[in-house]
């Protein structure tokens, strides 16, 4: 059984070189991202599932919401520990995780 989620970043917009080189230095400090790859316009994005806790989900969240990375693939860590702040409607990622 494999830990390893494998999300997806697709056509990321940046808008210089240095918001390109933050993008990558914020993933590089993610101890949950075990590795990154790109093909083309989408980069796979690979996350140790055991290593994803409250913390992490939150990088997680704000990175994608930054980069405006489809934020709907982090339903799939939806689970009981994270629940009553994961699913809090009044929450900015609710609706594009959960709807």
């Amino acid at each position: 059984m494999t830990n390893e989620i494998v999300l997806s970043a697709k056509r990321v917009r940046y808008y210089s070189e240095c918001d390109e080189t933050a993008f990558f230095e914020w993933l590089d400090k993610l101890s949950s991202v075990k590795r990154y790859e790109g093909e083309l316009d989408v980069l796979s994005i690979y996350v140790d599932e055991t290593k994803v806790d409250e913390s992490a989900l939150r990088e997680l969240l704000a990175l994608f919401q930054r980069f405006a990375v489809e934020m709907e693939q982090l339903r799939v860590f939806d689970r009981q520990e994270f629940a009553p702040w994961f699913r809090d409607p009044r929450a900015y990622w609710h609706a594009v995780v959960f709807q």
